[in-house]
């Protein structure tokens, strides 16, 4: 396993399973499931809040399936014209 702090995308925000994707798990193209109300209760998010948003999150970036990744530690990244990816390095370099 190889824990790390990563940037994680909501591509789709659903009623039941939100997907998020992950730049630092593979390459960011195949989502990851996270339960919606579990979601939002851990963010204090609604559902379509959670739509877009973008978080720093602890994650397995080893895993083999989407199953392992494991994400926690959500900490929501600021909507406000931010670059999102610039703050997740430069956050995750200082937590390294």
């Amino acid at each position: 396993m190889e824990y790390r702090f990563t940037l994680a995308r909501i591509v789709r925000a659903g009623p039941i399973t939100t997907h998020a994707v992950l730049d630092e798990w593979a390459h960011g193209q195949i989502t990851i499931p996270v339960p919606t109300l579990a979601l939002s209760q851990i963010t204090g998010l609604t559902q379509e809040e959670l739509a877009g948003a973008v978080f720093e999150i602890m994650a397995n970036t080893a895993a083999v399936a989407d199953t392992d990744v494991d994400p926690h530690g959500w900490h929501l990244l600021p909507r406000d014209g931010e670059n999102h990816l610039a703050a997740a390095q430069s956050w995750s370099a200082a937590a390294t």
